[in-house]
């Protein structure tokens, strides 16, 4: 990984990736729950430039979609793309993320599969960005010639198997599971690697967030979509703060 010699802030992360994701096509409110999977990603220690740039490039390509269905079946609740293409994860993960929060409120055990997901981490930094404390949460997912990715979570607490593997050897989509249940399930937090979000949080807020450079690049080259050129006209329909700005 080619890692940049300066790190991002986290309110520089917050304001890059949304505009990014808008950059790509979709709306401001999207970007914001993107930007928080993204954020959350790197306090589980995952460069999230990388997934990020995976996702935005997909959707921006036509590779992946934004229609999205949702259906129950088998006491399953399935989510797909509407449409022959791989389901984007910039609008899987908030789909997810509401669902689950949703359905903690009860007792009872859910089950999630969302089919042909273009970059399952981006879901899985959707989901720890839930906070949900009350139930214990599983994500797994296995590429095309990859081995299984996992994570448990359990309120603060995450147990990561083979994520970094799918950072590090993306190779197309693949149908993610999400089980919600209770915190007495018995699913041991201690079968991979352990990562606490709060701890994650404060070394990202001490020393920044160190990003893969091409993909940081590529989010960038994003983010610069959403710019307009310098110029009387566009200070008078909105850009700067007025008719005199010259920033």
């Amino acid at each position: 990984m080619n890692v940049t010699s300066t790190p991002l802030s986290l309110n520089e992360i917050r304001f890059y990736f949304t505009r990014a994701a808008v950059g790509a096509g979709t709306p401001f409110g999207i970007g914001e729950v993107f930007t928080a999977a993204s954020m959350h990603l790197a306090f589980l220690g995952i460069d999230p430039a990388r997934a990020a740039a995976s996702a935005l490039s997909s959707l921006m390509t036509g590779q992946s979609c934004a229609s999205l269905a949702l259906r129950d079946d088998d006491n399953i609740i399935h989510v797909e793309s509407r449409r022959p293409l791989a389901v984007s994860a910039l609008y899987a993960g908030p789909v997810a993320a509401d669902r689950l929060f949703i359905e903690a409120g009860y007792s009872s055990e859910r089950r999630f599969r969302i089919h042909r997901v273009d970059q399952p981490l981006i879901v899985a930094g959707a989901v720890a960005a839930t906070g949900i404390e009350n139930a214990r949460i599983v994500v797994s997912w296995t590429k095309e010639c990859g081995s299984p990715s996992r994570m448990v979570l359990n309120g603060d607490i995450a147990s990561l198997t083979g994520m970094q593997e799918s950072v590090e050897h993306p190779s197309g989509p693949a149908t993610v599971d999400l089980l919600l249940t209770s915190l007495d399930s018995g699913i041991s937090l201690t079968t991979g690697l352990t990562r606490s979000i709060v701890e994650g949080r404060s070394r990202a807020i001490q020393h920044g967030v160190e990003m893969d450079s091409l993909s940081r690049a590529t989010v960038m080259a994003f983010f610069n979509r959403t710019l307009v050129p310098t110029s009387h006209l566009s200070r008078v329909t909105g850009a700067g703060t007025g008719a005199e700005d010259s920033d």
